[in-house]
């Protein structure tokens, strides 16, 4: 073979050639079928494009968290339809992993009925679809509710029936947003006060008060803000009129029982997941913390979760991507989440099922893929470093 084509016998040249060609194969397979599907949907006379995006919608939604109405376009439908798909996530994110925590810790419990009970549920949990949660939450607990007139009341200003939870609402939110800045920059104090405890421990050896300072920062602190804020605050109490509350703000069932179903169904995975993580701890180091005189609750805090954490993230990403994804459920209930609202309604009203679907599927994409892309970097945090 002559020296101009020596270049073949490199490995990393024939590997770059192969992955080249392979990428240009699936980018000719994804331009044939979408010209494919453009020059079909000519024939048929099906509009195709991203103009409907500006029509008016006319859709009604009952649960808007980004002052969407009626007569705005359809990309504001959309985008109220992430927003109600991002409430429900996050919350159910937090809630879960926090449930998921207690069962874990549950099925390790020296008390036999503690365990039995922990387990009995993750089996249940484990061998059940999740539709069947959501129907469940919706038809089974949320329906059973009384109706507006016999509400179960809250203090008097909130009311819970089968219509909904209704809260009151701030006329004006200035005094409530001065507080949530307070409790943030009270949340950062604590943090900054942390981090120097802990530098202040690995030079001196002398420890900071640290539960005091997490008392008056991250309790008294937000706790006073909100307090005053709520005092110096106008609100909008709900009040019956007719067959149902007027004012303040309704958080729809079909909400609560989405909220409830996720939250419900995947503590049952995270638990399993927290039970190995903590397992995996080899027993020697629970024996040396025990023989340095910390108590078990201190062990469980300062030995065995931190180092189970880096045997947990990995499969909790996974259950956090879920969550997700089974947001989608709402839609079997009518709750207005993106699926529901963008490729039902609003494909019903347009018909250009390709666009909307490809819009879709591209936001639950870039949204899992920041998912992964936190969860990744967290994990690579709290890794454990070794020569």
């Amino acid at each position: 073979m002559s020296k101009a084509f020596a270049f073949i016998n490199d490995k990393r040249v024939r590997d770059v050639f192969y992955q080249a060609a392979l990428l240009i194969g699936l980018a000719a397979l994804l331009v044939y079928f979408i010209r494919n599907a453009s020059q079909n949907m000519v024939q048929a006379g099906i509009a195709s494009g991203f103009n409907f995006l500006w029509r008016t919608s006319g859709i009604e939604v009952p649960f808007v968290l980004t002052g969407y109405t009626q007569s705005d376009n359809i990309l504001s439908l959309f985008w109220a339809g992430v927003a109600n798909t991002l409430l429900v996530t996050v919350i159910a994110l937090v809630l879960s992993t926090a449930l998921g925590f207690l069962i874990g810790i549950a099925r390790l419990s020296s008390i036999w009925l503690v365990q039995a009970i922990a387990g009995a549920y993750v089996e249940f949990v484990r061998n059940i679809p999740l539709l069947f949660f959501v129907l469940f939450w919706y038809f089974g607990v949320i329906a059973a509710l009384p109706a507006p007139r016999e509400s179960l009341s809250v203090f008097g200003v909130a009311f819970l029936n089968n219509r909904g939870l209704t809260i009151p609402l701030p006329d004006a939110g200035a005094n409530l947003k001065y507080a949530f800045i307070a409790i943030a920059i009270s949340c950062l104090l604590h943090w900054l006060f942390l981090r120097w405890a802990r530098r202040r421990k690995e030079a001196t050896g002398r420890d900071a008060p640290i539960l005091r300072v997490g008392l008056v920062l991250l309790l008294l602190i937000p706790v006073l803000a909100l307090t005053w804020a709520s005092l110096a605050t106008r609100w909008d109490i709900p009040v019956l009129r007719g067959f149902n509350y007027r004012g303040g703000f309704v958080v729809i069932p079909e909400f609560v029982a989405l909220l409830a179903a996720l939250v419900t169904y995947t503590a049952g995975f995270i638990a399993e997941i927290v039970r190995g993580g903590i397992q995996s701890v080899p027993h020697g180091q629970i024996e040396a913390s025990s023989a340095l005189g910390l108590r078990p609750g201190q062990t469980l805090r300062l030995v065995t979760i931190p180092q189970a954490l880096r045997v947990m993230t990995p499969p909790m990403t996974n259950q956090y991507l879920n969550v997700l994804k089974n947001s989608s459920f709402g839609a079997a209930i009518a709750y207005p989440d993106v699926v529901s609202l963008f490729m039902g309604s609003a494909l019903t009203n347009t018909g250009q099922a390709i666009e909307i679907i490809a819009m879709t599927l591209a936001l639950y994409l870039v949204i899992g893929l920041a998912v992964s892309a936190f969860m990744n970097w967290y994990n690579a945090r709290i890794a454990l470093v070794t020569r």
